[in-house]
């Protein structure tokens, strides 16, 4: 279970990528991409992300005052999006770790696309060429964080615990799972029609390297104490590979019945709230209840069932009223009327 949390977590840095990276690529490519724009951008973002996000830190915080619990002494952080920066990852909120990463890369990528074109823009005239360079260059250069980080870790202690909150949930090791997703964007569009009639053997391939690296490989012995260049450069790396070659067979599928259709509209629309809500609130205060491990197995599976329920009820709800509203806020006429939308 715990494999296949981690490979939500990566499923959904590719695809974002994927999504954000196209978002851009077409502004790049339609349009003068100037700070303006750039600002304009980052506004319909934190517009979506930013209020929601700073409501459950409230919240979170006013439940551990409630019932005793110590506040972290760097909880400022929480507020810049610093709690998982370039150290390890502050224990708390700890859902919150990939949306740091997220919105360090979306402040971070404009910029480059900006500087690339600056730099590059008289001698590459296509500006899909830029982006794509700009998003190997993204890539490389979070890639060599890593082993940055393998150099300086050599000589001390190995652990899947210090993996897990030294590298793996840290901003600048991970922003390139982000940009796996802009440059799978760019090559999706220039050869839409071979991903298309190669979607299946892609899967397959996309499939088996992700059950290598994080399957396989680990079971024939290779961990991290004795192996820590695997793990802490390669590991994280082939798998975003491997989801960027599975993505194309999805991408192709064919639209669902109306009503698994509609159910997994609901559940996307409502995911930014679960995601949020899920654990380190909603868990948590059930957990202040009810002790898990005296309970019987149909009891467990009950309380799982009305825990995803009220997950569900609770997100649809902070979304209707919340979130909706004040995301629509970023197409205002104010806003509109000063970005020349």
């Amino acid at each position: 279970m715990q494999i296949l949390g981690v490979q939500g977590v990566e499923i959904f840095f590719v695809l974002s990528g994927f999504l954000i990276g196209g978002i851009l690529l077409r502004l790049f490519k339609n349009g003068n991409f100037t700070k303006k724009a750039m600002l304009h951008f980052w506004l319909r973002r934190w517009f979506r992300t930013l209020p929601l996000y700073f409501l459950m830190l409230l919240v979170n915080i006013t439940v551990a005052l409630i019932i005793g619990l110590s506040l972290p002494q760097d909880l400022w952080k929480y507020f810049f999006f610093l709690q998982n920066f370039a150290k390890h990852h502050i224990p708390f909120f700890p859902e919150s770790w990939s949306l740091s990463v997220e919105e360090y890369a979306y402040i971070l990528a404009p910029i480059c696309i900006y500087l690339f074109f600056m730099l590059l823009g008289r001698i590459i005239k296509k500006k899909e060429t830029i982006f794509l360079y700009t998003s190997i260059f993204l890539v490389l250069f979070f890639f060599a964080t890593k082993i940055s980080y393998y150099v300086s870790t050599q000589l001390e202690s190995q652990s899947l615990k210090l993996w897990n909150s030294n590298l793996k949930a840290i901003v600048i090791y991970r922003m390139d799972a982000i940009f796996y997703g802009f440059v799978l964007v760019y090559t999706f569009n220039r050869y839409k029609n071979i991903f298309f009639q190669n979607k299946g053997r892609l899967l397959v391939v996309g499939v088996s390297l992700c059950f290598l690296v994080i399957v396989l490989i680990p079971l024939m012995g290779v961990n991290i104490q004795e192996y820590p260049f695997y793990w802490n450069v390669l590991y994280l790396p082939l798998n975003s590979m491997g989801i960027c070659l599975m993505f194309p067979y999805f991408y192709f599928l064919r639209k669902p019945d109306r009503r698994i259709a509609s159910l997994v509209k609901g559940v996307s629309l409502y995911s930014y709230a679960m995601y949020l809500l899920h654990y380190t609130f909603i868990l948590y205060v059930i957990r202040l209840y009810f002790n898990f491990e005296t309970f019987s197995f149909i009891e467990r599976l009950i309380c799982s069932i009305i825990y995803v329920l009220l997950t569900y009820t609770l997100s649809r709800t902070v979304y209707i009223y919340f979130e909706k509203p004040i995301t629509n806020l970023r197409d205002s006429r104010f806003i509109v009327k000063y970005f020349n939308c």
